[in-house]
């Protein structure tokens, strides 16, 4: 008899948990699961074979919300729980009342108190250590985000991956020369960009890239100089061959856990600069797959080092396709198959 899993995730809505509940569904294997999810209304709803879905309404979402989770919750042996703040805490106790084995992921530090984070999406620090004391197994995305979680909350010793569809970014192309740099994500003040919009007004000669959007964005147009392109919000097909011509992707920001986005520009081909504030040299090995840094002059040394060393662009362009293989879904599976097969 197969295990039945439920996904507590809109699959038909574009978000980080969402998108890699989407992909869990897809890659489980079917012939020893059956696997169920969430849609929210009636819009891009795209059939997975052998993965049945709970239908979430628009209208009277809270209630229908409800009751969605707890259709998925008695329906199911386990249940992975990765949306915190839209999972209801009722099928969270009704799944400890019912012995429901759960697990979810956490995918930053959720103790950092520096900056808008966990804790305050919850209200407090009691509030956030109470939701997850209903959920058996709580799992770190990486290393670094299991050593900081030391504001009560138990985390597994050993983090569980997320993956990518390195097939959806298949435009590679050896990058042997610095034209084109990126940053893709939300544009939030937490991101950073301020070193993104800094570092494009000391090299006139590129093109600085900005895929996404977010509240900050006329700010960044009034700072920005002219040769930063913003190209707002893309889907996977159309980042994927916008990708095709960029050279090196820089992420600014000083706070995340593992970012999906790194994976999606290795899959094209494309290196990244990091800050080394959470970890990234884990899987990042510095001028081989892409470069880890800890301060603005740093990533402009490493600029300076990729426009003077084109050999160095291409080493670590032919690199890092390897880093998004690793990391593929078809990959990242069988880990997670395992921890369901043992979670007790």
């Amino acid at each position: 008899m197969r295990k039945r899993i439920f996904l507590g995730a809109y699959i038909n809505v574009i978000n980080a948990q969402n998108i890699n509940c989407k992909s869990i569904a897809f890659h489980l294997d079917k012939n020893k699961y059956s696997v169920k999810t969430l849609v929210l209304g009636d819009n891009n709803i795209e059939n997975l074979d052998d993965v049945s879905f709970i239908k979430v309404s628009t209208f009277g979402y809270k209630t229908s919300n409800l009751f969605s989770f707890i259709k998925g919750v008695l329906w199911a042996d386990l249940c992975y729980f990765p949306k915190h703040q839209s999972t209801p805490k009722f099928a969270l106790k009704l799944a400890k009342l019912l012995d429901k084995k759960t697990f979810t992921t956490i995918e930053g530090n959720m103790c950092d108190t520096s900056r808008r984070n966990m804790i305050d999406s919850f209200g407090s620090l009691g509030n956030m250590q109470n939701y997850f004391s209903l959920i058996s197994h709580s799992f770190g995305i990486t290393s670094e985000i299991i050593k900081k979680a030391d504001c009560g909350i138990k985390l597994e010793k050993h983090p569980l991956y997320l993956g990518v569809e390195s097939n959806l970014f298949s435009f590679r192309r050896i990058k042997k020369k610095l034209n084109n740099i990126v940053f893709i994500g939300s544009l939030l003040k937490t991101k950073n960009l301020d070193d993104f919009i800094s570092i494009a007004s000391l090299y006139p000669d590129l093109n600085f890239h900005i895929i996404g959007d977010g509240p900050i964005k006329e700010y960044l147009i009034k700072k920005s100089s002219k040769n930063v392109i913003f190209h707002g919000k893309l889907n996977h097909s159309e980042l994927s061959k916008k990708l095709a011509n960029m050279d090196l992707h820089f992420l600014p920001s000083r706070s995340e856990g593992f970012p999906k986005v790194v994976l999606e520009t290795a899959s094209s081909s494309i290196p990244s600069i990091l800050y080394d504030d959470y970890g990234a040299d884990s899987w990042i090995y510095h001028t081989e797959n892409g470069f880890v840094v800890s301060n603005f002059e740093e990533v402009k040394s490493a600029i300076d080092n990729l426009i003077e060393n084109p050999d160095l662009l291409r080493h670590n362009s032919e690199n890092v396709i390897e880093l998004a293989e690793k990391f593929d879904w078809k990959i990242i599976i069988k880990s997670w198959e395992k921890v369901i097969d043992n979670l007790k």
